[in-house]
């Protein structure tokens, strides 16, 4: 991983420490369902861009 790697990965989990808290002190039945599924449609959406992106090197 470069440098910037590194700085993106960092200030996500900045991100996360500041907004995971709040969102889990409001709905505590939903938030864990709501937080799976969007989840889900990040990773399928990085994986879609991974393999079929400008950037993939599997050609």
């Amino acid at each position: 991983m470069g440098e910037t790697d590194w700085l993106a990965l960092v200030a996500l989990l900045m991100v996360a420490v500041l907004v995971v808290p709040a969102a889990l002190r409001r709905n505590r039945g939903t938030v864990l369902r709501n937080a799976a599924l969007w989840l889900a449609v990040i990773v399928a959406l990085v994986w879609i861009y991974d393999r079929f992106g400008p950037f993939g090197t599997r050609f």
